[in-house]
């Protein structure tokens, strides 16, 4: 809408932020996405390699 105000808009940012971020937050971790979260740079790093020795275990068939 070119006749909408700025603050309008940003009403609407703000409401649909409110809306959003929480479910992509629940995405973001559930998904396991390192660095999905603030803070999680060093932490997902170091889980990961973890987790690979942990992983399924590949039998090589002939």
């Amino acid at each position: 809408h070119q006749s909408a105000e700025k603050e309008e808009y940003e009403s609407k940012q703000k409401e649909l932020e409110g809306v959003a971020n929480p479910v992509l937050q629940k995405v973001y971790a559930t998904a396991g996405m390192p660095g999905g979260m603030p803070g999680a740079g060093a932490g997902a790093a170091s889980s990961s390699t973890g987790g690979a020795e942990q992983g399924p275990k590949i039998e090589e068939v002939d």
